[in-house]
């Protein structure tokens, strides 16, 4: 199965993409695409440990609908 990708252009400083520009002549990486899609992994990463930490946290302060129910007298 193929990916499907598209094109996101940005707009950065002109020390970030000199910044950039320096990494990729360093050979930290192949391209200043690689570079942004690493950052974009790292943060789509980071997010989703984010919402699974919220999740349970939220989890423990929510009752069963079933709990829920018999406070209202609905048994």
């Amino acid at each position: 199965m193929t990916t499907k990708t598209k094109t996101l252009n940005v707009r950065i400083t002109e020390s970030q993409y000199d910044e950039l520009e320096e990494l990729v002549q360093r050979g930290d990486y192949t391209s200043k695409g690689e570079f942004i899609r690493d950052l974009l992994r790292e943060k789509f990463d980071a997010f989703s440990v984010y919402i699974h930490e919220k999740a349970e946290k939220d989890r423990e302060k929510h009752i069963s609908l079933e709990e829920y129910g018999k406070t209202r007298g609905l048994e």
